[in-house]
């Protein structure tokens, strides 16, 4: 990562910053007795960003042993629906940003399948670029990733899950 850096360097790009990443995701599902939602704190990676140049690298990850929908059966039923014993985290490989269109773009590695996306972020650079806000919000198929929905008295939830990011990143 930091022979990228000095390349950037040597290539006459601005400065580059490295951001230790942390921040929490939020799930919102719906069934058919209702919507439901659950937060996960563990967000944490590293990215290495120039916006004006669309230079984005870096892997965030999530433990999804971690959901908290503060109802203890929805959340172990989610633990099993992704078999955290077997596939514990679900991490986003970022290989780009389109500045255009403030999209990341990445592949999404859960339960065993990586996927190509393109999230929409909002962003903002703060103190003199220490620090990185973001939020991103998408869809997700949860059959896309070969994962079943739970279910709960014979009704289960639907495939279509919102996801929402929220974090911030911390200049190295």
């Amino acid at each position: 990562m930091l022979r990228g850096i000095a390349l950037l360097f040597l290539l006459g790009w601005a400065v580059a910053a490295t951001y230790q990443v942390s921040g929490e995701t939020l799930y919102e599902a719906r069934a058919p007795l209702g919507a439901f939602r659950g937060v996960n704190p563990t967000l944490e990676g590293q990215v290495v960003f120039e916006p004006t140049k669309g230079f984005l690298q870096g892997r965030v990850c999530l433990d999804l042993s971690a959901w908290d929908s503060k109802e203890p059966l929805r959340d172990r039923h989610t633990r099993e629906m992704f078999q955290v014993d077997r596939y514990p985290r679900a991490c986003l490989n970022i290989q780009g940003f389109d500045p255009g269109q403030s999209l990341v773009q990445g592949t999404l590695s859960l339960h065993g399948v990586e996927r190509k996306v393109a999230v929409p972020v909002r962003y903002t650079l703060e103190q003199g670029g220490q620090t990185l806000r973001f939020e991103a919000e998408f869809e997700l198929l949860l059959s896309d990733y070969g994962l079943k929905a739970p279910s709960f008295m014979g009704m289960r939830v639907q495939d279509r899950v919102v996801v929402r990011v929220k974090g911030q990143g911390v200049a190295r």
